[in-house]
Order: structure tokens, then C-alpha cells, then sequence
């Protein structure tokens, strides 16, 4: 299969447990996870997409909404594909729940390494873990995140060696701040070049792509779900409110018929990068092919 891999960024929740300086997708005082209502009315729209997608949730933390595995298993028997981004704070009985009933249609698990919030020893344990949760399921693949924090590059090279000794992948993530790479002195680019130079496709790290003009299928084969409902053509897309597509809570979404030029200076999701939704840039849409 070739083409754009039809894909859903759900930011499920607003909250989070976590209070990261650097988070991209900060916990959102007052935004909780939907309602009971909003949350029926949200999955009644999204299993009716047509196809199959693929739908990545996060937050916030998703694990915070306690009917994460009853949306991951009404997801799946609808014929669409889960995947997942956690900081892996869920007690492991919770996480093999929402492993159990993704199921077969289980494709991306990813957490998030947050050294501020939790030791990096006690994390690879449990990532470990989950790994041999996932064993169940071959389609499933599992990565580790780490935000490459300016000032802190040989930390999170030290976790790459670590957590691949572990045969566990790991991503390293730039930090962003306002959607846009954040500045490392010559120290640090010196440093992560030596430490990920070998990491150069966006499968393997995100370096902040500059696409604009390029044909994107965001809006029409990709979108995403903002806490409150609001669906989007893309994350630049809701930064300058150009993208506003419904709402999944009150069932007026409506996505575009036809990819569109992209006119963003940068692209700071991995998520249509490496599932073929803008031409000619990134990883295949094949169905074997590893993204996060």
C-alpha cells in the first residue's frame, strides 16, 4: 500500500500528572477528560470514519481517563488501528488492560522518559516490561521518547545507549518552544550531532522540517482532536486558527476532499511525517513500516 496512512492525533485529556519545564503539550488547568456524553458522542462520530485509521492518542496523560481501554477496544472492533503516547506513570495492571483490548489492531506504543518526574532506572524497568507485554502482539512496535533538553545532550545519549542495550528503540526528541525547534548553542549541536547524526530521517528524530509548499493531506487523510472536542487540520493549523475542521463533541466535523499546499514555515509533528501524509517527504504509508 502506498500513499497517505489516514491517521487521528487525539489529545484525549488536557490533564496531566507530569509537570515538565519543557512540555510541548503542557496540563491544562480546567480541561479535564470529556464527559461520559461528550465522550460517546466523540467515538459515535470517529468509528463511523470511513477506512480504517489510525488513532494516536495522547494528552495530557491518556491513562487519566479510566475508559482509555473501552476507547481503544471500540476503536479496534470498528475496523481503525490504536496507538499510543504515555509517560508510563499507569500501574502496569492499567497499561495491560489498554494492551488487551487494542489488541490485534495495536500498532505504536510510545512513552515518554521525563527524568524530572522519575528516575531513569526505575523507568527502564518498567518499559521492559510493557515490552514483554507487547510481545503478545508482533504488530506492535514499542519506542522510548526523550526530550533533548538544551544543555542536557549527553543525559539523553546516555538513555539512547541504555535503553537500546535493552533492545528497546529510542527517539530522540528536539524540544520545541511555540511549535519551532528551540536554540542549542554550538556546545549542544555539537553534541547532538555526534551523539544522533546517524538518526537523520524523521522516523528516527524529528528536526523540525521546513515543508512549506509541499502537498499535504492534512485536513483530509489526518487531523487532530484537541481535549475540548475541537478538530484540527494539523498542529500549526490550530496555532493560527486556519485549521478549524468541527467539533467531535456536537458531530460537526467535516474534513477537506483534497490535500492542500502546506503554508507553514515549520512541521513539528513526526505523526504525518512518517504516515505519507505530506507527498514526497518522510517515511512510507506501508502498513509494516515503524513510526511513532
Amino acid at each position: 500500500m502506498s500513499g497517505p496512512r489516514p491517521t487521528v492525533s487525539w489529545n484525549i485529556v488536557g490533564g496531566c500528572n507530569y509537570r515538565c519545564t519543557y512540555c510541548v503539550q503542557k496540563h491544562m488547568p480546567g480541561i479535564g477528560g470529556p464527559t461520559d456524553e461528550q465522550l460517546e458522542a466523540a467515538l459515535a462520530t470517529l468509528t463511523a470514519l470511513p477506512g480504517s485509521w489510525e488513532f494516536k492518542i495522547s494528552g495530557g496523560e491518556p491513562f487519566l481517563l479510566k475508559r482509555l481501554p473501552e476507547v481503544a477496544r471500540r476503536l479496534a472492533e470498528a475496523g481503525h488501528k490504536v496507538s499510543l503516547l504515555t509517560n508510563l506513570s499507569a500501574p502496569l495492571r492499567v497499561i495491560s488492560t489498554f494492551i488487551e483490548a487494542a489488541g490485534e489492531r495495536l500498532r505504536t506504543f510510545s512513552c515518554s522518559l521525563h527524568r524530572e518526574e522519575v528516575e531513569e532506572a526505575e523507568f527502564l524497568e518498567k518499559a521492559r516490561a510493557v515490552k514483554e507485554l507487547l510481545a503478545r502482539w508482533p504488530r506492535a512496535t514499542f519506542v522510548v521518547n526523550g526530550v533533548v533538553v538544551p544543555g542536557q545532550v549527553p543525559k539523553v545519549a546516555a538513555s539512547r545507549e541504555h535503553f537500546e542495550q535493552a533492545g528497546i528503540k529510542f527517539y530522540p526528541q528536539l524540544m520545541r518552544v511555540n511549535g519551532k525547534p528551540a536554540e542549542y548553542g554550538w556546545l549542544d549541536r555539537w553534541r547532538i550531532d555526534r551523539a544522533f547524526g546517524d538518526m537523520a530521517s524523521p522516523s528516527r528524530m524529528n528536526r523540525g522540517y521546513q515543508l512549506k509548499g509541499r502537498l499535504c493531506h492534512a485536513g483530509s487523510q489526518y487531523f487532530i482532536i484537541h481535549p475540548k472536542g475541537d478538530a484540527f487540520s494539523c498542529y500549526p493549523g490550530k496555532r493560527f486558527g486556519d485549521g478549524h475542521l468541527g467539533n467531535v463533541f456536537d458531530g460537526t466535523l467535516k474534513l477537506w476532499d483534497a490535500p492542500r499546499p502546506c503554508h507553514y514555515e515549520v512541521c513539528p509533528c513526526t505523526v504525518p511525517q512518517n504516515r505519507g501524509i505530506i507527498e514526497g517527504f518522510g517515511g512510507g504509508a506501508g502498513e509494516d513500516s515503524v513510526s511513532f
